[in-house]
């Protein structure tokens, strides 16, 4: 049986797919151990979360609770090898507000087929 292995970028880009569809366990999956998931200070999840089990409660639940959409749109990959950095967008609906359209640039360091760090770099003052 051959064993099918995905590329660094396949990863990244799956793990904007699965979040987009609800699926939080293969995103989480993604994750080594000892993430180090980095979101910009000055924002609502801003800090650094270091485990999938910190990601969950610090950045995705809070997400999920506050907006009624939200999207995460890969538009562009690239390839370093080890170091993955996706440009999109996020699109967001909250409860009570205006849609926030506001690109990213997400930097991304995998070993062996996880996400050991993610850096979220985003423009703050669109989501105060």
């Amino acid at each position: 049986m051959a064993v099918i292995t995905q590329s660094n970028t396949e990863i990244v880009r799956g793990m904007y797919d699965d979040f987009n569809e609800g699926d939080i366990d293969a995103v989480l999956a993604n994750m080594a151990e000892d993430i180090e998931w980095t979101e910009p200070e000055g924002s609502t999840y801003g800090g650094t979360h270091e485990s999938p089990e910190a990601v969950l409660e610090n950045v995705f639940e809070p997400v999920m609770d506050d907006y009624e959409e939200f999207r995460v749109e890969c538009e562009r990959v690239i390839d370093g090898d080890e170091m993955v950095v996706a440009l999109g967008t996020f699109y967001a609906t909250p409860e009570m507000g205006e849609r926030i359209e506001s690109p990213f640039a997400h930097v991304c360091e995998l070993e062996d087929g996880r996400i050991t760090r993610f850096v979220n770099y985003t423009d703050t003052a669109l989501w105060q």
